[in-house]
């Protein structure tokens, strides 16, 4: 049988076939004796005196087989299972009823372990030779373990009756001896691959007993060189090596850093450990020398400390209030811009709650986003912040950096601004209801007085040439259709500023009978630029407020006027469309030379730009004045939502 086979344990039987086993020829008391006899698991002894015990004591020697510790088969010739005692039962996990009378091969023997079995078998037999070896075996619920196995052929004279084969678990021990292999081999491969660290054995006195290429690295020496020597005159070591070296052959721990030398020149910070290594009589015996280099930890801690340092400016100088609060909202750290802007010393914020410095501060919406604070400082005045946090942990603790910007000028100027937009607004409304009251009278006067001037003018001067007798001369009759034609005119132009003071469309029709009555106004006098007007069916009849309409009318009249007298456009498209519900969008847009930037279009200067703002204020509505996107072409947009 080869290495392989005999890999796992055997199973056992019960109590019923051992009394079988007695009662076979084959295995008979005797016979078993002279089995364990040759398997070398009893002393040897006498056949007469075996068979003597065997006989007053078979029920000792079959409950000493069946509970010996290690794993026992017996085959038939065959190589099937005869018997198995209880720990090769629990070794393979099958019982007597299960593999008595089977082959171990394919129940806990697998079958492609097993390497020509028959001329193994064969040999045994004919040679009387034991094998033994390791393996694995697979036990029946799948676990697979490693066993050491021996079997022996079994004679009964010169007559083949079997084997006796035996097996233990030895999973455990390869496990160790493994686990134990490879930590040593993890040390080795540790000390050699950390070129930063060099561990050395020294005598007690201090001389070299060990040199590895570490060392070699580290303190730039070779082995031929430093072996034997004294490490104190080979490296050159601190003045105070003596006292490490005697506590540390005293059976104590020492330790130093500092620079150490680095042949042929240089140095490095390094780290000394000194340990004792002691026999079985606590006698040191040799002390182990730990070197490392930490001149990359040095420096990292160089450039921490430069930038703490740096850190440390920065918050100390910035504009910028700061203040770090732990988990209970306390303030455990503020700069002088927190002291100064909130009026109190370091000391009287230290350990402060954020509630007593910014009564209305949310500190968990303040995380990860910003917000602006409004309080008062201790001397009572308005303080106004731009306020963000964030939290981090330093060692396992809560902390979060409040930082606020004082923004009180900017808040009160925008507060100012804001207040000052609405007086404007205000004003704008007024002067634009100003305007229109100041137009309702001027095209009162215009039609009330200089209209009905004029009509009577008229109606007076026909009266009179009716009475007079006919003209003598041609020029008396050129000279009153002249006096005819000039109150004509002075009739229309009347009559076309009562139309641009008061439009009586939109009063009377709403914005899109008025907008489409200007456009084709607008058309007759410009027969070389298209104008066009778009208004959804649905909002033709809508109408809207008075002072929204007339705003918007005013302002749609304006952009027409300078597009048709500045833009030098061949088309120009004047449109309304919704905007939500109740508002509404105005878009005047041409092909002309265009704005240009914004800035410009917008200098002083541009009253026609800075009038249809003002009206577009005092509405509450934005507007806005851009070049096409070819920067050609000029859009005005007027966008009103109540």
């Amino acid at each position: 049988m080869t290495d392989r086979l005999g890999a796992d344990g055997l199973p056992g039987v019960p109590g019923y076939s051992e009394q079988m086993l007695q009662k076979d020829p084959r295995f008979g008391q005797g016979a078993v004796w002279r089995w364990l006899s040759e398997a070398d698991l009893l002393d040897q002894r006498g056949e007469a005196q075996a068979e003597s015990v065997l006989v007053s004591n078979s029920h000792r020697v079959w409950q000493l087989l069946r509970e010996m510790p290690v794993g026992l088969v017996l085959y038939d010739a065959d190589f099937n299972v005869v018997y198995q005692n209880r720990a090769s039962e629990h070794m393979t996990g099958f019982g007597a009823d299960e593999a008595v009378g089977r082959s171990p091969v394919g129940l806990w023997i697998l079958p492609d372990q097993v390497v020509n079995l028959d001329h193994t078998l064969l040999r045994m037999r004919t040679e009387r030779i034991s094998l033994h070896g390791r393996g694995v075996q697979l036990r029946r619920d799948g676990h697979v373990a490693w066993v050491q196995w021996y079997t022996t052929p079994l004679f009964e004279g010169d007559t083949f009756i079997g084997y006796l084969g035996t097996h233990t678990d030895i999973s455990e021990e390869l496990r160790a001896h493994t686990a134990v292999r490879a930590a040593k081999q993890q040390v080795d491969l540790l000390v050699d691959a950390a070129v930063d660290i060099a561990m050395l054995q020294l005598s007690p006195l201090g001389r070299a007993q060990s040199w590895n290429r570490n060392a070699q690295a580290l303190f730039g020496l070779h082995a031929l060189d430093v072996l034997g020597q004294d490490m104190a005159q080979v490296l050159a070591l601190p003045t105070h090596w003596p006292a490490l070296l005697a506590g540390a052959a005293g059976g104590e721990r020492m330790e130093f850093e500092g620079w150490l030398p680095r042949q042929p020149v240089g140095r490095f910070w390094g780290n000394l450990l000194l340990y004792p290594q002691t026999d079985e009589t606590n006698t040191v015996v040799a002390v182990v020398l730990v070197a490392r280099d930490l001149s990359d930890r040095r420096l990292a801690e160089q450039k921490i400390r430069d930038s703490e340092a740096l850190l440390s400016a920065i918050v100390s100088t910035t504009s910028d209030a700061i203040l770090g609060l732990d988990a209970q909202a306390c303030v455990v750290f503020s700069n002088p811009a927190a002291q100064r802007i909130f009026g109190r010393s370091a000391g009287q914020l230290l350990g402060l709650a954020l509630a007593d410095v910014l009564p209305h501060a949310d500190l968990p919406g303040l995380i990860g986003a910003g917000r602006t604070l409004s309080g008062k400082r201790v001397d009572g005045a308005t303080l106004h912040l731009e306020a963000s946090a964030s939290e981090t942990r330093v060692n396992g603790d809560i902390l979060v950096t409040l930082t606020a910007r004082d923004v009180t000028e900017r808040v009160e100027s925008e507060q100012a601004l804001r207040h000052y937009r609405e007086q404007l607004s205000a004003l704008s409304r007024q002067l634009m209801e100003a305007e229109q009251q100041t137009n309702r009278r001027l095209a009162q006067l215009l039609h009330d007085q200089l209209g009905q001037t004029l009509t009577t003018l008229r109606i007076s001067v026909d009266a009179l040439r009716a009475q007079l007798p006919p003209s003598a001369t041609p020029a008396i009759d050129k000279s009153w259709t002249r006096v005819s034609g000039m109150i004509d005119r002075g009739m229309r132009e009347v009559r076309q500023v009562l139309v641009e003071l008061r439009p009586p469309l939109l009063q009377e029709h709403g914005l899109g009978v008025a907008l489409d009555n200007e456009i084709q106004a607008e058309a007759a006098n410009h027969s070389a630029v298209a104008l066009r007007l778009h208004i959804p069916p649905a909002m033709a009849d809508r109408r809207w407020n008075p002072e929204v309409e007339y705003a918007v009318f005013m302002v749609a009249r304006e952009a027409i006027a300078n597009a048709l007298c500045h833009a030098r456009c061949h088309s120009l498209t004047v449109g309304i469309e919704p905007l939500g519900s109740l508002g509404l969008r105005l878009l005047v847009q041409d092909d002309g030379i265009g704005l240009g930037p914004i800035g410009q279009a917008l200098k002083p200067g541009h009253l026609g730009l800075v009038g249809m703002r003002e009206r577009s204020q005092a509405i509450g509505a934005h507007l806005s004045a851009r070049s096409a996107d070819n920067e050609r072409g000029t859009i005005i947009e007027l966008s009103y939502s109540p």
